[in-house]
């Protein structure tokens, strides 16, 4: 069992370190959430059919559990610099 264990070491590392934190976005209005040119201000090829795909709720907002959500379903990619 603990040779198991062991084994799944390295796995469970690898994939620390694949996954990426969620970017921090500012909300700039202080609304508590993002509109289309806050997330576009981290996310500047963003498009309003992906704005719209990840306002699930469809109140032209995206909340934390929206943005969360669309991070972990690679809808939102880690950006570069």
């Amino acid at each position: 069992m603990k040779r198991a264990a062991f084994a799944l070491v390295p796995l469970m590392l690898a994939g620390a370190a694949l996954a990426a934190d969620l970017p921090m976005v500012e909300d700039a209005d202080a609304s508590g959430n993002w509109s289309m040119a806050e997330l576009q201000a981290v996310w500047a090829d963003l498009t309003e059919d992906g704005f719209t795909s990840i306002d699930v709720n469809a109140d032209g907002a995206v909340d934390q559990a929206e943005l969360q959500a669309a991070w972990d379903a690679g809808v939102l990619k880690p950006v570069e610099g």
